[in-house]
């Protein structure tokens, strides 16, 4: 359920810290790591634009 809260503010370009502070995590780093865990890659490698 954070996650799909978290995924539109970090399309939109928020600051992670920022995301991460919302949704109730201690740190960026813990919420980082709780997304990595799930998706297998950080928020800005999920994130960043893809090349074709």
């Amino acid at each position: 359920m954070r996650l799909a809260h978290a995924a539109p503010m970090i399309a939109r370009g928020m600051p992670l810290s920022q995301v991460a502070a919302e949704l109730g995590y201690a740190s960026q780093s813990a919420f980082s790591a709780m997304f990595r865990k799930t998706f297998g890659q950080s928020p800005s490698t999920f994130f960043a634009p893809k090349k074709n």
